[in-house]
């Protein structure tokens, strides 16, 4: 029997930061898209690989575990961000409201987003945070309902049901926005 040998610290912050590069621009976007907020999202998935970091006791290698649990941590820390935003006073909400009016940067000639994208954006954010994170994972994300299941602790069934109501939801409010 061999025994096993604990990587040295400096071996595993060098696997950290593949992980992290693994997995940052994914859970980014998964972040971004729940939250509505780029910088948000940022804090959100910092906040996830720091607490990978100090408090993941596997190897550090990306695999379908380490997968849903970062899905799951970056879920949580976004429902926190969520309260927090949403505990603010009501200065700051107007503040927000008034930024959302805001036009985007110029982003170059070449990017443009077209009107059906910003339209389902848009109907995405009429969506509660649970029926949100349902359909980001499943359509964005083209994960399984058995992954979205352990990722955020739903069953299969109820994961099903969620996202079928969500897409009526969305279907419907599609249907309204359409351009005469």
């Amino acid at each position: 029997m061999s025994k096993s040998v604990k990587p040295t610290r400096a071996q595993r912050l060098v696997a950290f930061e593949a992980v992290v590069r693994h997995y940052e621009s994914a859970l980014l976007r998964y972040a971004a898209r729940i939250l509505n907020d780029p910088d948000g999202a940022q804090d959100v998935v910092q906040d996830s690989f720091i607490r990978l970091l100090h408090r993941w006791k596997g190897e550090m290698v990306p695999d379908g575990q380490m997968t849903n649990w970062l899905y799951r941590v970056v879920h949580n820390c976004a429902v926190d961000h969520v309260r927090k935003i949403a505990r603010r006073s009501l200065l700051h909400r107007r503040a927000a409201a008034e930024q959302d009016q805001v036009a985007d940067p110029d982003r170059g000639a070449g990017f443009r987003v077209s009107d059906r994208a910003a339209r389902a954006a848009a109907a995405l954010q009429t969506l509660d945070l649970r029926e949100r994170q349902l359909v980001i994972l499943k359509v964005y994300e083209e994960k399984s309902y058995k992954e979205i299941s352990a990722i955020t602790g739903l069953s299969t069934g109820n994961v099903g049901y969620i996202l079928h109501h969500a897409m009526r939801k969305l279907a419907r409010e599609l249907e309204g926005d359409t351009p005469s």
